[in-house]
Order: C-alpha cells, then structure tokens, then sequence
C-alpha cells in the first residue's frame, strides 16, 4: 500500500529538513496551486463568516511554514496533511480574532435588516467544530486525522488510506465513526 510520491518534493522535504531553507520556498512554488485548492476548500466550507482569501489564507501558511523549524514529512501527501491542519489552525484563529473585544466582541457587524446573529453563530461553529476535533483527537487520533484528511483536505478515501497506510474499509469505517462522533458533538447529544 506505498505512498504515490513525488520524488522531487520528496527530496525537498528531505533537503528542507537537512537544513537547505531553499528547498522550504521551492516547495511552495512547486505546491503553491495545490495549496491555493486546499485553501479554496477550506474557504468555501466556511461560508462568508471569514474575510480572508484562498491566496492570504496561502500566504499566511507559508508565512507560518517559513518562520519554524522545518516540517517532517514524508511525501506531497503528507505535506498537504499538515499544510491542512495549519489552515484549519489559521481559520479558527481569524474566527476568534473577529470575536474579541476590538472587532465589537459578540457583536454582528451585519446590517440591522439581514439576519443579526449569523455571523455570530458561524464563527462560533468554526471553533466549535475545531474543539470537537480536539477532543476527537484525544478520544481516537486516527479518526480525527481522517476527518482532517477528507473534510478539510479535500483527500480521497484510497489518499488518506495510502498516507495512513490502511485499508481503504478502515479508513471508511474511522469516517462513519468520526462523522456520527462530532455530529453528536455539535448537536448537543
């Protein structure tokens, strides 16, 4: 059940890791479309409750993967796992920044005609959602990656299975699991 990898970014992941922060900005400029995708997926799950862009949600990525230690992965999957975590991270931030005192706290910035609360409860449901894949997480840490692979990184189930090294089955029967889990979670039950 090997991996499908690119060999060039596999050997950068390795340079970058070796220490080579050239090898970092190829791989962004080589993953740079994947990563505007990635983005775009997690964006548009989100409704309109976040102002930020598939490029500045990228731009922030990379700004984040630049300024730390290098990543250990082991492929382009791999790679794009983590890249999606990182997203999910910079959502939940901008969605907690918007709540805070300076932005009016709780406060709707909607015009007093459309419907006062929704950006409020989307906001919320971000981290909410974000929490329960935290406690998840703790609960079953595969399932929780399998949510992060399909549901934010856009991975196909044959994908998360290769990056995983599982069965295709256990892989679906971790997203049944994880989809019923969080359901229950969110809904109060």
């Amino acid at each position: 059940m090997g991996v499908k990898a690119d060999p060039d970014v596999t050997q950068l992941l390795a340079d970058w890791q070796a220490g080579n922060d050239d090898a970092a900005r190829k791989i962004i400029a080589l993953m740079h479309g994947e990563l505007r995708r990635l983005a775009a997926m997690h964006l548009r799950r989100e409704r309109n409750c976040i102002t930020l862009q598939p490029t500045a949600l990228v731009n922030e990525l990379c700004a984040n993967l630049l300024s730390r230690q290098p990543l250990s992965c082991e492929n382009r999957l791999h790679f794009l796992h983590i890249a999606s975590q990182q997203m999910r991270r910079v959502i939940v931030d901008e969605a907690r920044r918007r709540r805070g005192p300076k932005r009016g706290g709780p406060l709707p910035r909607l015009p007093l005609d459309e419907a006062l609360n929704q950006a409020i409860a989307l906001d919320r449901r971000i981290v909410d959602v974000h929490e329960a894949l935290d406690r998840l997480q703790k609960l079953d840490a595969r399932s929780a990656a399998v949510v992060e692979m399909r549901f934010f990184g856009g991975l196909t189930e044959a994908e998360v299975a290769d990056v995983l090294d599982l069965s295709v089955a256990t892989v679906k029967r971790d997203w049944e699991f994880a989809r019923s889990w969080l359901l229950a979670q969110l809904s109060g039950g």
